[in-house]
């Protein structure tokens, strides 16, 4: 599974889900960078225990100050590869006439992993950018590697996937 292509998907399912909370009186576009990837945090760990979860596919967190954060999805969106969507600090921009370069069928994963969040707490989507960072901050995994880094006086540390699966504070609201 190509990730960059899971998180382009991933985006349209945060949007329809967007809607279908906001009851169109949010606007997506107004959601941020930082926003989506915490969102793409809680996507990716495990909800359950011993349940599938993303973290093979998107295997590249790194604990940083606001929040554990996809290097390579990071990458991507500031290098403007995301086929369908450009994301700034403060906005979320579907791009126009966009034919997609992957089968939407081939990621049933990534919906069923969105399904799996909204089912642990379905206004997750309407939290703004600190709420976000909040929860994600709660998580043990990502306090231990932040602990690290600024030991090692680094400004991230990588965090393993053993950690996230493992973390016993797997926190959703």
């Amino acid at each position: 599974m190509n990730k960059i292509f899971a998180f382009d998907y991933m985006l349209s399912l945060f949007e329809q889900w967007y809607k279908e909370e906001g009851k169109e009186s949010m606007n997506f576009q107004n959601c941020s960078k930082l926003s989506v990837l915490k969102l793409l945090f809680l996507t990716a760990a495990p909800k359950r225990e011993g349940a599938r979860d993303l973290l093979d596919v998107f295997n590249n967190f790194h604990a940083l100050p606001y929040g554990p954060v996809e290097s390579d999805i990071y990458n991507a969106i500031q290098d403007n590869r995301l086929p369908s969507y450009i994301v700034t600090e403060r906005s979320i921009i579907k791009k126009e006439n966009v034919i997609l370069p992957y089968r939407i069928e081939d990621y049933t994963q990534v919906k069923d992993a969105v399904n799996t969040l909204k089912e642990k707490n379905e206004h997750l989507i309407l939290l703004n950018a600190f709420s976000l960072v909040e929860i994600t901050h709660k998580w043990e995994s990502w306090r231990q590697s932040i602990t690290f880094a600024r030991l090692m006086e680094m400004s991230s540390y990588k965090m393993t996937i053993e950690s996230i699966r493992n973390d016993r504070n797997k926190y959703f609201e």
